[in-house]
């Protein structure tokens, strides 16, 4: 008995665990594994060592200090790192209805095998129809409820808006969703009793809308269409749901479906945007990001449902990238919205409904990717990579203050929703993008891999590879030779780094940062030494290219719009002329230099005189990711059933398919080197569940 104590009080060493048998199948935790008679999956390290943790119980319960203890060398960590762990593991053993891992109130957790013979007796489950009436049935009284809850709510909301602010700490964190693939978008219902939501099977698949309670886990399918719903929002009164269609080819639609069950109509569409996030005013307007023209700036737009007429909320300056998903307060009178002042700058504003006294919340250009108000409507409460993760932040709107951290850290947080009684509820993802190397015909093989994102690859002429990574937090500059191991080349801590370029002569990278609201044109040497900063003026700026003098050429916003600009050896600047519009620069090496500019899909030639149409003419798909080089231009173009299909278009304009990749969730990225090696960045991970914080005053 001693001995087996020891044994279970022993950290876990994964190397040394032995493979033992799970439900129906075998966990091996050496090699990561568990296997079952059709098929296998990988696990994490700390998830694999959970379920150890677990299995040695034998059925007890283990607490979550015993398992901080085990599987963390007894460091202090906090709920939500368990709780991620947790979640995974629920989400491998849905395959295995033999294995349970339950949860023990005020204890910990309990990994549990389910007699046959309990198995055998279980009912089969209901056909959907009937299911959705069951479902609905256990939501009916928060359904009827709901109006007169949010009637009250506006009087607790007035109470709490003569309170003066507090600090908020996160006192505890659960899931509420837990499927395999992407839960987003969650929205709150004004009693905080329901949530709303877009669920589906992960990147680049279609969603759905779907209703569940915040304490029954029973989910209620909304829309069921072969389109992408996304982004709802609830009508003030709790009784409507508005949410985005997207319609390939064309800009998106704004619907609104009632509440528990009817029709869902378009009350308006976009002028221009493909997609779109949604806020529900007091007055019955529906705020949206759009542009009232192309060419324009994004904006803040209010719809009127009942005539589908738009108005302008705010006019961002031209030379910003414009301003995205509005959150109004639970009083109904003013807004959050972002504005973009560069890729990877953003900074977060508040102003009234009416578009009136608008200000700047944040001033330091860090990614804000989701934001809600608190109950007290003095505090917003935001996802930020300003500490190099996507933390949990919270600022307060009535004054100008700086951004304080709440307690909960580890996880990746997106956009989020908050109630008037203090539960926040939160998107929590888990995305990873890892690089591919392959030579026309050949299988794709892994560059890269982990628990990381690769991203944004570019080979040299000689075949060394350059790209980002957040390997070690944020988004750096990493460079890999054909034989070693990938290398950091920055450590810059900005709010996002991108478009990394080999310069002809294989000797140095240029790149472009934003930080501190400023974009400029860096560059390092491949050793890692001599890193400067070309441009200060610290512009909006696109992707990048090298022409064959050495020099650099970028698209920039300027006040008359985008246009690109040559960056001499010495720092100096020069517009190119002719070349307004122009968003993406690349090149083919002795082949020039080939652009893509705004609201045109056409390729431009791009010459020291200005841009020319190429000769035959060759179309961009702006969902594709391409490559000019001497023999054409190769695209990774998404085809039916999922595949990914390598094509190439000559110079001549023939077009012909140069193999399928299969299943390939791909980034819109693509490099390819003079021997035609290819690298693209694939997503090998895309889960995102919603949890549930609960907000307390300290």
């Amino acid at each position: 008995m001693n001995d087996l104590a020891t044994l279970l009080r022993r950290p876990i060493n994964l190397a040394s665990e032995p493979p033992f048998p799970l439900g129906t199948g075998m966990v091996r935790p050496a090699s990561l594994e568990v296997i079952w008679p059709d098929g296998s999956c990988k696990l994490e390290p700390r998830v694999m060592q959970v379920l150890v943790a677990l299995n040695r119980q034998r059925g007890d319960p283990l607490s979550r200090e015993e398992l901080s203890r085990l599987c963390w060398n007894g460091r202090i960590v906090g709920e939500d790192a368990l709780i991620r762990c947790i979640v995974k593991l629920r989400k491998v053993f849905q395959r295995d209805p033999t294995v349970e891992i339950g949860t023990i109130p005020r204890v910990g957790y309990r990994l549990h095998i389910v007699p046959a013979s309990v198995q055998t007796q279980a009912v089969a489950s209901p056909p959907l129809n009937q299911s959705r009436r069951n479902a609905w049935r256990s939501l009916r009284p928060l359904l009827l409820g709901g109006a007169v809850t949010a009637v009250a709510a506006l009087g607790i909301g007035a109470f709490l808006l003569m309170r003066q602010p507090s600090a908020l700490a996160a006192e505890a964190l659960r899931p509420l969703t837990s499927e395999p693939g992407v839960e987003t978008h969650p929205a709150l219902s004004p009693d905080g009793r329901l949530f709303a939501y877009a669920g589906g099977g992960g990147y680049g698949m279609q969603r759905d809308i779907f209703l569940r309670g915040v304490a029954d886990g029973t989910p209620v399918q909304l829309t069921d269409t072969p389109e992408d719903e996304l982004a709802p929002v609830w009508s003030p009164d709790g009784r409507r749901i508005a949410f985005v269609r997207r319609v390939p080819g064309a800009p998106c639609e704004i619907l609104v479906a009632p509440v528990p069950q009817g029709e869902a109509r378009v009350v308006g569409r976009c002028a221009v945007e493909a997609f779109t996030r949604l806020a529900w005013a007091r007055d019955g307007e529906i705020l949206l990001s759009d542009r009232p023209s192309r060419g324009a700036v994004r904006r803040i737009r209010a719809l009127a449902p009942d005539t589908g007429l738009m108005r302008d909320v705010t006019a961002p300056p031209s030379t910003s990238l414009g301003d995205t998903d509005p959150v109004v307060t639970h009083g109904g009178d003013r807004i959050a919205f972002r504005r973009t002042s560069s890729l990877g700058g953003d900074d977060l504003y508040i102003a009234k409904v009416s578009g009136a006294g608008q200000r700047a919340l944040t001033r330091d250009g860090w990614k804000a990717l989701g934001y809600a108000f608190a109950a007290d409507d003095r505090t917003l409460l935001f996802s930020s990579n300003r500490a190099g993760d996507f933390g949990l932040w919270s600022v307060n709107v009535e004054r100008p203050s700086r951004p304080a951290r709440l307690s909960l850290g580890l996880l990746s947080f997106g956009r989020m929703s908050a109630d008037g009684h203090g539960l926040l509820a939160v998107e929590v993802g888990d995305v990873r993008s890892n690089l591919f190397a392959w030579r026309a015909g050949a299988a794709p093989v892994p560059l890269t891999g982990g628990n990381i994102s690769d991203w944004d690859p570019d080979l040299s002429r000689t075949g060394q590879l350059t790209f980002i990574s957040d390997q070690n937090g944020g988004s750096e500059v990493w460079i890999k030779r054909s034989q070693g191991a990938p290398t950091q080349l920055t450590d810059l801590a900005a709010s996002f780094v991108f478009s990394p370029r080999w310069s002809p002569d294989g000797q140095s990278i240029a790149f472009v940062a934003a930080r501190e609201r400023r974009t400029d044109v860096y560059v390092i040497k491949a050793d890692g030494s001599g890193l400067r900063k070309v441009t200060s003026d610290g512009a909006a700026r696109g992707e990048l290219a090298w022409d064959e003098n050495g020099g650099i050429v970028v698209p920039t916003l300027r006040e008359g719009g985008w246009r690109v600009e040559r960056i001499d050896a010495r720092g100096g600047v020069t517009a190119v002329p002719h070349s307004t519009g122009v968003r993406t620069v690349k090149s083919a090496g002795a082949g020039g230099l080939y652009a893509v500019k705004q609201e045109d899909d056409r390729l431009w030639r791009l010459e020291a005189t200005g841009t020319v149409p190429s000769s035959p003419l060759i179309r961009i798909n702006p969902e594709t990711a391409w490559a000019p080089t001497s023999s054409g231009v190769y695209h990774l173009t998404p085809a039916l059933g999922g595949e990914v299909v390598l094509s190439l278009t000559s110079w001549s304009g023939a077009v012909r398919d140069v193999q399928s990749l299969g299943t390939f969730g791909l980034q819109h990225s693509l490099a390819v080197s003079p021997a035609r090696d290819f690298v693209a960045a694939r997503v090998v991970r895309d889960e995102a569940d919603v949890f549930a914080i609960q907000l307390e005053n300290r």
